[in-house]
């Protein structure tokens, strides 16, 4: 599932659309809903694709606060913090083994995952843990880059309103 973004009145290329899938989406519009409320007020529904958005002087308001701030650092600190909040969050145990490194369920005896992992050949073993029993944390599955906050400055810039649909 992703976000498509599509721009109400673009006037350049960049404004006509912009995309992200929801594990790139989610954090980026957090970081523009927390950093920005008064600029992204407009929009009620950003997480999801119901056609909400934002019109064409809030989209230059947002991207002229993007500018500034990619320009100034900020966009880049926090980028900083949240991969560094990322890197903190503990590996889980694997819910498809329940932490033991074997799967038993249906599946994992139909494919052999409920078998030892074998060093040798790596088969064997749970498919969702590698038969370690731990698999990463789910908050990492969701990315913050600075480039994705540019590219979506650039979008607003240019489209004239947005939709999220």
């Amino acid at each position: 599932m992703g976000m498509d973004v599509y721009g109400k009145n673009a006037t350049a290329e960049v404004g006509g659309y912009f995309r992200n899938n929801v594990w790139w989406w989610h954090p980026l519009a957090e970081f523009l809903t927390t950093t920005y409320p008064d600029l992204t007020a407009g929009c009620i529904h950003w997480q999801s694709n119901d056609g909400d958005g934002l019109d064409a002087a809030a989209s230059v308001a947002l991207a002229d606060a993007l500018d500034r701030d990619l320009a100034s650092g900020r966009v880049t600190a926090y980028a900083d913090q949240y991969a560094a909040e990322l890197s903190a969050l503990p590996d889980s145990e694997c819910d498809l083994c329940q932490g033991t490194g074997l799967r038993t369920d249906a599946i994992g005896r139909e494919y052999g995952y409920d078998k030892p992992r074998d060093p040798d050949t790596g088969k064997g073993g749970c498919n969702g843990c590698a038969g370690t029993g731990r698999r990463e944390h789910f908050g990492k599955s969701y990315p913050f880059d600075v480039e994705n906050v540019r590219e979506f400055a650039a979008f607003l810039r240019h489209c004239g309103g947005f939709e999220i649909c």
